[in-house]
């Protein structure tokens, strides 16, 4: 199962320290049970700085069996996936496979098409700025709240050489953890991770902000690293590495003519932001890492107002009839000028071995990922080459549902020979 909380990949689980065992989810297929079939064809796939997928298939799709799944968020209970407990899409699976590269194709259905990640909008009351949630901020009542602005997902997770005994039947929930030191004493919190040293799962996240925007999913794993998550290789959103698929979109100044310090963005595109996908260019609710010192400017003061000062002398006053409440929460959302809370730029190294596409066709995601068939990570990527059975499970992130992610196990991968 996986869950994305500060960062890394946790999920929660109902028993101490054990691995969650949960059923498969009801699945139909035009193949074979939960049967996959890659078949022999190639497929295009933009590349980083390649433009935006507009959203069109190879006819060679068309002769690819699919298998197609209820993904549904599940109830451990205590309280866990409050206000997202049997949200359901129905995903799509497609793959194929020539010489060189294993394609897959996914399509789900998804009443939103969010991408952006925490923004930032001003509080006209406090005068501050802040962030929204990645998490549903719960209402006194414990019932309602104000959903999470975060951006859609879809993880798919692999077995390394077979490595990993309990993914062949529960797959990702093998590497499913409880009562760590991410839990507290009212809820259970888990974590990723594998149960030995020799265990090793690969872990493709295909995240919307970072696939508008660069054409590519993260490929990174989930290993054993002493009983706790390897944070290197499943890494945060946004990443701190500058030099690796970008950074928050945060820093702190002193609030001038005061010594308290204040939380404010830390690059602002004047000119205003494109928040949601399908228009012709980016960036899609982020900023480029290149456009900082370009198009995007660097905050460097925030006044008691809020009036946010840029590196180039122009100012962001968001308490002017002009702004009105385009830097303001509006309703459950956002105003249009409200800032991206993230960052982006190119994966390197075997962190961007991933090639991916995603398109909002208006009802719901489609997805492409473009993959070698073998890496130069032989330790913690998958070996498509042989073309044997390979178990693998999916999460995927809809409608505003991070952590409350739903889940398909019980998949396996077979090659047409």
């Amino acid at each position: 199962m996986f869950l994305i909380i500060e960062g890394a990949l946790f999920t929660y689980c109902t028993k101490h320290d054990e691995i969650l065992n949960l059923a498969s989810p009801g699945t139909t297929s035009t193949a074979t049970g939960t049967i996959l079939t890659s078949i022999k064809g190639t497929a295009t796939v933009l590349g980083t700085g390649q433009g935006v997928w507009d959203g069109t298939l190879d006819a060679a799709w068309a002769n690819a069996p699919s298998i197609t799944a209820s993904a549904t968020v599940p109830s451990p209970g205590n309280n866990i996936f409050t206000g997202f407990n049997g949200n359901t899409t129905n995903v799509t699976m497609q793959s194929m496979y020539d010489a060189s590269n294993i394609y897959f194709l996914f399509q789900w259905n998804a009443d939103q098409n969010n991408c952006a990640s925490s923004p930032w909008y001003f509080n006209p009351t406090t005068r501050l700025w802040a962030q929204e949630a990645g998490a549903p901020v719960l209402n006194t009542d414990g019932t309602s709240f104000r959903p999470p602005f975060i951006q859609d997902e879809l993880v798919m997770a692999f077995d390394i050489n077979n490595s990993t005994p309990e993914f062949t039947t529960n797959s990702c929930y093998g590497a499913c953890h409880v009562n760590t030191s991410y839990g507290t004493s009212t809820i259970l919190g888990g974590a990723m991770w594998t149960n030995g040293p020799s265990e090793f799962l690969d872990c493709w996240r295909a995240r919307t902000t970072q696939v508008l925007n660069e054409n590519q999913a993260s490929d990174c794993s989930i290993t054993w690293d002493n009983g706790e998550l390897n944070k290197q290789s499943v890494p945060a959103d946004a990443m701190i590495k500058t030099t690796d698929g970008g950074f928050s979109n945060k820093q702190s100044l002193t609030i001038t003519g005061k010594k308290t310090k204040e939380n404010v963005p830390m690059y602002v595109y004047p000119t205003g932001y494109s928040i949601y996908p399908n228009m012709k260019e980016g960036p899609f609710g982020a900023m480029y890492q290149g456009d900082t010192g370009v198009k995007a400017f660097k905050v460097v003061a925030v006044d008691t107002m809020g009036v946010l000062t840029l590196i180039n002398g122009a100012k962001i006053d968001p308490n002017t009839a002009a702004s009105g409440t385009n830097y303001q929460q509006v309703g459950m959302g956002d105003g249009q000028y409200c800032i991206p809370g993230s960052v982006v730029a190119p994966y390197t190294g075997s962190r961007a071995d991933v090639v991916c596409n995603m398109f909002y066709t208006g009802s719901g995601w489609k997805l492409l990922f473009k993959r070698a068939l073998t890496t130069a990570d032989a330790v913690y990527d998958v070996d498509f080459s042989s073309l044997k059975d390979q178990p693998f499970g999916v999460g995927v992130m809809f409608n505003g549902a991070d952590n409350e992610h739903a889940i398909i196990n019980g998949l396996t991968l077979t090659f047409q020979k």
